[in-house]
């Protein structure tokens, strides 16, 4: 992250008036004037066609340049977002005239007709790694905008009157996509990665110092294409279907087929729930997980599901998209906070308390941002048992913050920060990506009468204005200008409001002219498939965050906007692409080098399998999504205690809060019914591999409330009371009931010991911080910025050493292919190792592994036991780990 950098001389403009300034108190007159000849006859040494290609035109008529079509651009992109209203580092605010133009003798920020005078083209002539050059916190300025400000202040610095200058943001990214992307705009998924291939090529080779590694095989694709799109390692039979392809197609059909599969849900169900921050122990959780896995299997454009979140009412068992409002409890400045990170990939929570120390918002941006959701409540029913979000008239959200004695605090008017525009054309055919969309989407509603395509039309008819920061200037009503789609109002919106305020923010956040919305998507899809993002770390789009490849990454994100948001086609891109296909590179590459050659999508970067790809590899391997052995095959007889309640024994009373008696061994006795673990017991009271698998269709079955929130309605406040006084009675009279005592026996039962593991993919998220999902990176999803850490430790090493799923998944059952190559009259252990290899690594084995395999299985008590030993081996190497 990169911070401002202040000039050490900044301190000297004290005023906005530079003309209390005298030459003594700077020291540094010699060279200055040494920098600005030198520039000087650099700039009239130059041939006059260069010249005029830097500037075709840069003065009118008279020779002066026009200020407001040459020299306001400059100063508003390069001066004013530091010296501007609101900002005046150093004292000075350039975006008057009087704080810019000073009186002739003097040394002011410019004095008109003297360069030598003029503050400001001094500082801008200054070489870059000068610590008084200017501007610091963007790049400098180029020889041609020099040369207008030069002609600018010896024409006498006309500056129009009144006119007040506002800052604005270059939008790099654009500007790189519109000097490389030229053409028509791709059709396919296939001309765009060929696309993307090409412009990575092209700048990689620019560099000269990228090294660049090949295409992995087949064998390697197809495990890494799959561990990534279906969350899981390839079977047996996937590897020979795979093989039986075309070679020139096989891996496009694979990829295809594999965006069908019914895993893809659950994989990228996890990719949300990672960005969304879902946890389903919050209120709303697991129901918005639903939502998602439904969104994506119904092929819901990833623009609606944002939508719908961002503006969602209700109760999550209705409208299960609540769940994002109700994760943090409704509370707008944390909505406000996550809502930009998330959806836009901005920043903004740290300018909740003070502008942000390391980027241009403002602390009053954000709290108009969390306007959008200060009329938003969550709201609890204690007599119904329901916690539901609505929206009232009345703003939370005030304005100035509370502290230092401020009075007079008003509510604050909600107010976008970004200004939505139009980010360029997708090719040069004419037709922009917006436009593109607009066509689809009103082919596909026009049999549906659907006005939504209707309505999005009007995007073409708006003044787009340009992509700047909103400061003083007033933005495009995207939604005033635009017919409010009709809603049907029944009961539930009555009660639970309408959430008019977030859902203008919704739509002009996902308005299809907002890049930040397309870019921040496609830059988080792209690191989960590649190993790494365009900007980094993925949520943190800022000036001062280097971007790599930005034309690649716009490009992606226009064909994003023009394919109606789908995620399905995006991934298809990025998969084809030879970008993803690249190998990791040399061994021996110098750690600079690799670095460079990464984030230039030149090499692949090492990636470990998400845990709960992991997971669910191990069981894919080892079988254990189904039962391996016949019925009575693994029988074993466990010991394990169980609680008797002891009922000759007087019951005895005790107060309120006294903990529980003990038992026969002198330990309080345990209050639930789980079994206890013991030494020979087959279960534990904590497993670190189990989980609660959520049951997706029930969460989202919802039931009629329309009966029920009328009831609601019809409760007195006198009923409430006494249901109220009623539960703490009951309360009251649990804790004085005497505890029931309990001994302990130790039983044995005879168990088939055949497990069936269930899909990590289904689990209630996140898992307990000992849980193998957590050990191997899930994150807790608490805070904001929190992302999967891939880092190796000793505890996940000791997870697969010793875990009962690697284990189990290692053990050759009676119902499994293999076990008929290891027993009986086809006995061929060859075969076997090379089985095990391509179940469990997707590759044949080399040659010396094959002979290090049949020397495993010949030293052990019988072929079974040797192959056990060998899975749990390939189990726990790194290339099972790691993709390929």
């Amino acid at each position: 992250m990169a911070v401002h950098h202040v000039s050490p001389v900044a301190s000297e403009f004290r005023t906005n008036s530079p003309s209390h300034m005298s030459a003594p108190q700077r020291g540094w007159r010699p060279g200055r004037m040494a920098a600005r000849s030198a520039l000087a006859a650099v700039l009239l040494a130059l041939p006059a066609t260069l010249t005029a290609a830097i500037d075709p035109e840069p003065a009118g008529a008279a020779g002066a340049p026009d200020f407001v079509r040459d020299v306001k651009p400059i100063l508003e992109l390069h001066c004013v977002r530091c010296h501007g209203p609101g900002r005046d580092q150093g004292g000075l605010q350039l975006h008057l005239r009087d704080g810019v133009v000073g009186e002739a003798g003097t040394h002011a920020v410019v004095v008109p007709g003297d360069l030598q005078r003029s503050e400001l083209i001094y500082r801008v002539e200054l070489p870059a790694e000068h610590n008084e050059m200017m501007p610091q916190e963007s790049l400098p300025l180029e020889a041609g905008e020099i040369a207008i400000l030069r002609a600018w202040v010896e024409a006498g610095a006309p500056w129009p009157d009144d006119l007040r200058l506002q800052p604005v943001r270059r939008d790099a990214t654009a500007e790189a996509a519109e000097r490389l992307l030229t053409g028509a705009a791709p059709e396919t998924p296939e001309a765009t990665a060929r696309k993307i291939d090409e412009l990575l090529t092209q700048e990689n080779a620019a560099d000269g110092t990228v090294v660049e590694a090949g295409l992995i095989d087949d064998a390697a694709f197809l495990r890494r294409v799959t561990i990534d799109l279906i969350g899981r390692i390839p079977t047996l039979e996937e590897m020979e279907a795979f093989e039986a392809m075309p070679a020139d197609t096989r891996r496009r059909d694979w990829a295809r087929q594999l965006l069908e599969h019914p895993r893809f849900n659950d994989r990228w169900a996890v990719f949300f729930a990672d960005m969304l921050r879902v946890r389903t122990n919050a209120t709303g959780g697991n129901q918005l997980l639903a939502f998602v896995h439904q969104s994506l299997a119904d092929r819901v454009p990833y623009d609606e599901m944002a939508r719908q979140m961002i503006a969602a009412s209700g109760r999550p068992n209705n409208n299960p998209a609540v769940g994002f409002i109700l994760g943090d409890d409704a509370d707008p400045m944390e909505l406000a906070g996550i809502t930009a990170q998330v959806f836009l990939g901005i920043r903004l929570a740290c300018a909740e308390c003070h502008d942000h120390p390391f980027d241009d918002w403002t602390q009053e941006e954000f709290y108009q941002l969390a306007a959008f959701f200060g009329e938003t409540r969550r709201v609890e029913n204690n007599f119904a048992n329901t916690v539901f979000v609505s929206d009232d008239a009345g703003m939370r959200v005030q304005w100035p913050p509370e502290g230092g004695g401020v009075t007079g605090r008003q509510p604050m008017e909600p107010h976008f920060p970004l200004v939505v525009a139009a980010h360029g054309d997708s090719g040069g055919n004419g037709t922009s990506h917006v436009e593109r969309l607009l066509e689809r989407r009103a082919a596909a509603e026009a049999e549906t009468g659907d006005s939504t395509a209707a309505l999005l039309d009007n995007l073409l008819d708006r003044d787009l204005g340009g992509l700047d920061r909103m400061r003083d200037q007033g933005a495009p009503d995207v939604l005033g200008e635009a017919e409010q789609e009709s809603r049907a109002l029944n009961v539930e919106q009555d009660l639970f409001g309408r959430g008019e305020l977030r859902g203008q923010l919704a739509e002009l956040i996902t308005d299809p002219r907002n890049p930040y919305f397309s870019r921040s998507f496609v830059n988080r899809v792209w690191s989960d498939l590649i190993g790494r993002g365009f900007v980094e770390p993925i949520d943190n789009f800022s000036d001062y965050v280097e971007i790599f490849h930005p034309a690649v990454m716009e490009l992606l994100a226009r064909e994003f906007v023009a394919n109606e948001y789908d995620l399905r086609q995006l991934v298809e891109t990025i998969v084809l692409t030879d970008a993803y296909a690249r190998g990791h590179g040399p061994s021996d590459l110098a750690y600079s080098d690799r670095e460079r050659a990464e984030r230039s999508f030149a090499v692949a970067p090492p990636r470990r399998m998400l845990a709960e790809v992991l997971f669910d590899s191990i069981l894919v391997a080892g079988h254990l999504f189904e039962r391996k052995w016949e019925p009575g095959a693994n029988v074993r007889t466990v010991t394990r205690q169980i609680r008797i309640p002891i009922e000759d024994e007087e019951p005895v009373m005790r107060e309120q809060n006294a903990p529980a008696p003990a038992a026969s061994g002198g330990e309080p006795a345990m209050m639930s019914d789980q079994p206890m673990m013991t030494a020979a017991g087959p279960t534990a009271g904590f497993d670190l591999e189990r989980g609660i698998e959520i049951d997706f269709d029930a969460a989202l079955s919802g039931d009629d409330t329309a009966g029920e929130l009328e009831s609601m309605r019809m409760q007195a406040d006198q009923q409430l009371a006494m249901a109220q006084a009623m539960s703490e009675r009951m309360q009251a009279e649990a804790a004085l009931r005497p505890p029931q005592r309990y001994r302990l026996e130790t039983i044995e039962e005879t168990i088939d010991d055949n497990p069936v593991f269930s899909s990590a993919m289904r689990m209630a998220t996140p898992a307990p911080p000992a849980h193998f999902m957590r050990v191997f990176g899930q994150p807790s999803r608490d805070g904001l910025g929190e992302f999967r850490d891939h880092s190796p430790s000793l505890r996940q090493q000791l997870m697969l050493l010793n875990g009962r799923a690697t284990h189990e998944a290692a053990r050759v059952g009676t119902l499994e292919p293999l076990h008929a190559l290891l027993t009986g009259p086809d006995v061929d252990p060859a075969a076997a190792v090379r089985h095990a290899y391509r179940e469990i690594l997707t590759c044949e084995p080399a040659p010396f592994e094959l002979a290090e395999g049949l020397e495993i299985l010949a030293a052990a008590d019988s072929p079974l036991e040797g192959m056990s030993d060998l899975r749990w081996a390939l189990f726990n190497c790194h290339e099972f780990r790691f993709l390929p």
